[in-house]
């Protein structure tokens, strides 16, 4: 920790010391007053001495220096206009998510001296993080999990999209958090059931909860999708029968403990086609606005109670690997595939925004295509290269 001395000039005055390195190198800078060299070793603390030497000269020069907490904090306020397109709860989030990640370490940097070895230094930070959770009262507390790469993939898109809009708008000349290495980490596999062991997870579920389990599986629905789905969505009279998965449970904004928003991506926005004996499932309809898949006592149908429910299920029913709900969506679109249903076709089911995701997530899972398209190579060669005699 970097701190502020008193030192005594040989004509009596007291000034202030601070200490630090830059380059392995130690070196002093000294202040006027005591609040001037306290305010600058905490920089230095932040930041480092090179960086903190280059807000004390812009500062001693009259020019403005804009941190990346500044900028950050204008970037995401609604009335800089600068970032538009997203809700307030959306807007909250990026909020917490920028000062538990990047505005730790950079935060007090110019916006406009920040380098690439800077962003580089900030990741290899952040990949040493551990995981966190929000406690039953709120409370955010550190997990024995490390941070995924996924989640820092999200926080470096984020400050990316910060970066970008000081590029953009003149603050700083680039955007030095572009195209940065990231480790893709160790992904949790999808668990795919096969039809035979669904069929014992099914009978191992109480029948409070089957309905909801078949649709999970037989729509591929996210759970958001599912658990927001009211009757006036449901359309039983029309052949096949159709659901409209137009809204998702949203994190909330303010005060709020939960809300309806909108999907999680615009092509989320969806129409599919369901089949009669899983409409049937759902029991008689209720009033449109009531929710098809209800908690034991009515009411929307929560996570964490299912989620106990789903354990004892998964146990009774002796599967191993361990599958989540999030599972029986990866499950559905597996038995599509292994069905020969085209990929595009399953893209549009599942909401997939981009055919990518669906490829990257499913694409090892096509029937024999490898084989298949060495097939078509060989045919249309096969007057080209010489054949091998048996």
């Amino acid at each position: 920790m970097v701190n502020a001395r008193p030192h005594k000039l040989k004509s009596g005055k007291i000034v202030w010391r601070v200490q630090h390195r830059i380059d392995g190198k130690v070196v002093t800078d000294t202040f006027d007053d005591e609040r001037g060299a306290t305010q600058f070793a905490a920089l230095v603390d932040r930041v480092d001495g090179a960086a903190a030497r280059d807000v004390l000269r812009r500062r001693r020069e009259g020019r403005n220096v804009i941190t990346l907490r500044d900028w950050t904090v204008k970037y995401l306020d609604p009335e800089s206009g600068l970032l538009t397109g997203i809700d307030p709860a959306t807007r909250d989030d990026y909020r917490r998510i920028a000062e538990r990640s990047f505005l730790v370490t950079l935060g007090e940097y110019p916006v406009d001296s920040i380098t690439k070895q800077d962003i580089g230094q900030w990741v290899a930070w952040q990949e040493a993080q551990p995981a966190t959770r929000v406690t039953a009262g709120g409370v955010r507390v550190a997990s024995s999990k490390p941070l995924s790469a996924k989640t820092i993939r999200n926080y470096h898109a984020l400050l990316s999209s910060v970066l970008k809009g000081a590029q953009t708008h003149g603050v700083a000349t680039e955007n030095p958090a572009y195209r940065t290495r990231l480790s893709r980490g160790m992904q949790e596999e999808a668990v795919f059931l096969s039809r035979a062991q669904f069929a014992r997870l099914y009978e191992a579920t109480p029948e409070h909860y089957r309905p909801l389990v078949a649709f999970l599986v037989g729509s591929q629905a996210r759970w958001s999708e599912a658990t927001a789905l009211q009757w006036k969505h449901v359309h039983g009279d029309t052949t096949p029968p159709t659901v409209s998965l137009h809204q998702a449970w949203k994190k909330k904004h303010g005060h709020e403990k939960t809300r309806i928003g909108v999907t999680k991506t615009r092509r989320g926005r969806r129409t599919i086609a369901l089949w009669p004996e899983l409409v049937q499932q759902f029991g008689a309809p209720g009033a449109p606005d009531d929710y098809v898949f209800t908690g034991p006592l009515g009411g929307r149908q929560w996570y964490s109670p299912f989620r106990k429910v789903w354990d004892k299920a998964v146990v009774r029913a002796g599967l191993d690997p361990v599958p989540t709900p999030h599972d029986l969506r990866h499950t559905g679109a597996s038995w599509l595939i292994a069905d020969g249903k085209p990929l595009p076709f399953i893209q549009q089911r599942l909401g997939h925004e981009s055919i990518t995701t669906t490829i990257n997530t499913y694409g090892h899972l096509l029937p024999d295509v490898q084989t298949q398209m060495s097939d078509s190579m060989a045919a249309i060669m096969s007057n080209v290269l010489p054949r091998i005699e048996a």
